[in-house]
C-alpha cells in the first residue's frame, strides 16, 4: 500500500474554501481565483491523498464524502495551526513578549484576576501566561530566580533589593468562621476565647521559613493553599482571617459569619507588583501591570443612569392610574 503524499498548505486551504463556500465557482470567487485552477487543485490534493474527496456524480454541487469530511476536519486543524504561526510572528515582528509569566500572592482575590487576564488575553491573543499562585514570601523567589517576571504581593513579605515596586489597591482581610463555631455565636468574643481555638494560619512550606503576622492563637494549624483553608472554615475547623472578597459569597449564604474578636478586627493586607529593575518588562507585561493598578475588589453601586430609570419608573404614572385621572377629570368637567 502506497503512502499518500504530503498536501501543500495552499491545497488544504483550496479545500477549506470549497467546503464552506459550498461550490468551486464559490470557492474561486472567494480566494480570487480562476474555477478551473480550483478543480486542478482538488484534482490534485485527491490524487496525492488516493481519496475521493467529493461526490461530484450524485449532486449538482460537490458534496463531500465521508473520508473527505474527515479530512477536512484536519485540515482545519492545521490552517488553525499555522494562523496562530503567523499571530505569534506578528507579535514577535511587534517586539511582543513570547511570553508573560506572573508570580501571585495567594491573597489576591480571584475576581481581580480573572478580570485582569481576560483582558490581557483579549488585548495579546498571540501572548500565551504562564501563571503561578504562591504563598507570602515565595512570590519573591518566583522573582528573583527568574522562575516569573512580575509578582504580584506584599513587601511584608519580601526584600525589595533590586526591585522595582508598583502600589496596587490592598485586600480588605475580616476575621471568619463556620455558624457552628463557638466564636461564631459569642457576641464579643474575648482574646483569651480566640486564643483557645484552632487559628488557620497561611504559610509558607517548611515551618519557620517565614514570620508570622496576625497569630494570636496558642493552636495553630500551618496551611499552605487559600482554597484549603476556605474548606477547613465551613467544615467547622478553626477560624481565621480571610481576604473578604474570596468568602463574600460565603458570608451571604451562611456558609460563614464574621466574628466580632477584640484583639483581631482584621485590617488590609497590602499588595504591591515587582519586578527586578534590570529587567524592564515588554509592551504586553508593561500593560498588564498598568491594568492591574487600576483593579480594586470594591462592588460597583448602580451606575447613574441606571438610578434614574429606577426612580423614573417609580415616579411615572401606570397605565391603571393614568386611567383612573383621565376618567376623574371627565367627571369633574360633566358636574
Amino acid at each position: 500500500m502506497r503512502s499518500p503524499a504530503t498536501p501543500s498548505i495552499d491545497q488544504l486551504l483550496v479545500l477549506l474554501a470549497v467546503a464552506e463556500a459550498g461550490s468551486f465557482s464559490a470557492a474561486a470567487k472567494r480566494l480570487g481565483r480562476a474555477t478551473s485552477a480550483i478543480s486542478y487543485a482538488i484534482d490534485t490534493l485527491e490524487s496525492q491523498l488516493g481519496l475521493p474527496l467529493f461526490d461530484r456524480g450524485t449532486t449538482r454541487k460537490p458534496k463531500l464524502t465521508p473520508r473527505g469530511e474527515a479530512v477536512v476536519s484536519e485540515a482545519r486543524v492545521v490552517a488553525h495551526s499555522i494562523e496562530t504561526l503567523r499571530a505569534r510572528v506578528r507579535g514577535f515582528l511587534d517586539e511582543l513578549e513570547p511570553e508573560v509569566s506572573l508570580a501571585v500572592d495567594s491573597m489576591l482575590p480571584d475576581g481581580r484576576l480573572t478580570t485582569l487576564l481576560r483582558e490581557f488575553n483579549v488585548r495579546f491573543p498571540t501572548v500565551p501566561v504562564r501563571l503561578l499562585v504562591e504563598t507570602l514570601g515565595r512570590v519573591e523567589q518566583a522573582v528573583r530566580s527568574g522562575v516569573a517576571s512580575i509578582g504580584v504581593g506584599s513587601v511584608m513579605h519580601m526584600d525589595m533589593t533590586g526591585f522595582r515596586r508598583i502600589d496596587i489597591a490592598g485586600v480588605r482581610v475580616i476575621p471568619v468562621a463556620s455558624p457552628s463555631h463557638p466564636l461564631a455565636s459569642a457576641r464579643e468574643a474575648t482574646a483569651l476565647e480566640a486564643r483557645d481555638f484552632v487559628q488557620l494560619v497561611l504559610s509558607e512550606q517548611p515551618a519557620g521559613a517565614s514570620r508570622d503576622f496576625g497569630v494570636v492563637s496558642l493552636n495553630t494549624w500551618r496551611i499552605s493553599d487559600q482554597a484549603i483553608r476556605r474548606k477547613l472554615l465551613i467544615a467547622g475547623l478553626g477560624w481565621c482571617g480571610m481576604p473578604e472578597p474570596m468568602v463574600r459569597a460565603d458570608i451571604e449564604t451562611k456558609r460563614l459569619v464574621r466574628l466580632n474578636l477584640p484583639d483581631w478586627r482584621g485590617g488590609e493586607y497590602p499588595m504591591h507588583i515587582i519586578h527586578k529593575t534590570d529587567t524592564p518588562p515588554g509592551p504586553a507585561a508593561r500593560w498588564l501591570i498598568e491594568r492591574l493598578a487600576t483593579l480594586s475588589d470594591r462592588v460597583e453601586p448602580p451606575t447613574r443612569e441606571i438610578g434614574k430609570a429606577i426612580e423614573g419608573k417609580a415616579r411615572r404614572p401606570s397605565q391603571q392610574q393614568a386611567s383612573a385621572r383621565k376618567t376623574s377629570k371627565v367627571k369633574r368637567k360633566t358636574a
